[in-house]
């Protein structure tokens, strides 16, 4: 499994106010957030960013698994980052389930400038000699040159949007990357920065986030596919 690549530790004042969560459309709709599969292994210890890096040898078996798992739901629409190890799974999600596949460049991976396909080593001691800008405004931090999570997040939203669109109520599946699930479900449900950075969503899993009509509800987290509830507590 791939190792992430932390950013210096953020302090958590629980007293201080969370951010808004983003408003939903109140449609009802589950939109699955899926991770591709683990990435070769020489990128294993390494920031890929948005290189179009290929998948592992076991790779495709975790694709393969992940979307038998998805088989059973009935997902009106597959939208998939163009990256190699998100599009294999977005077809595989599309095969198995019969749902419309839609390839959608918003949803690749951060693009980390300079720093893109450093070795996690460098790219933490870079951050962490970055420290003081970071932590003052992580979400528009981008020291590296590339983009911030407040610059993914303007293109990965909209993408969100037409798929619950497409859902009419339904459910939906994006096939994509981690720091994109990440700022996804940090604007939905109003995450402060620690909180954003200390969510995980592993290789060859997902996460649900149901667009209730009480606001954003995150019903699973770092797991397999299974029932949808839209019963849930907001998290």
């Amino acid at each position: 499994m791939r190792i992430l690549v932390r950013p210096p530790a953020i302090p958590d004042d629980s007293s201080a106010p969370a951010p808004s969560p983003r408003p939903g459309w109140e449609s009802g709709a589950s939109v699955w957030l899926v991770r591709h599969g683990d990435v070769e292994d020489e990128w294993q210890a390494r920031a890929p960013g948005d290189l179009d890096v290929p998948l592992s040898g076991g790779g495709p078996a975790q694709t393969r698994a992940l979307c038998s798992a998805f088989a059973g739901l009935p997902l009106a629409r597959v939208s998939s980052s163009p990256l190699s190890r998100a599009l294999a799974l977005g077809r595989g999600l599309a095969q198995a389930t019969g749902a419309t596949l839609v390839v959608d460049e918003r949803l690749a991976e951060v693009w980390r400038g300079s720093w893109q396909g450093l070795s996690t080593e460098e790219f933490r001691a870079r951050w962490e000699a970055d420290r003081e800008r970071f932590l003052a405004d992580p979400g528009r931090w981008k020291g590296d040159g590339g983009e911030s999570d407040a610059d993914s997040l303007a293109r990965a939203w909209p993408a969100l949007a037409e798929a619950v669109a497409a859902a009419r109520r339904g459910t939906v599946a994006l096939a994509t990357h981690y720091n994109v699930i990440r700022v996804l479900v940090t604007a939905a449900l109003g995450l402060r920065a620690s909180q954003s950075f200390a969510f995980r969503n592993d290789t060859a899993r997902a996460s649900l986030l149901v667009d209730a009509p009480g606001g954003w509800v995150l019903a699973a987290a770092n797991t397999e596919p299974g029932p949808v509830s839209h019963d849930s507590t907001p998290t």
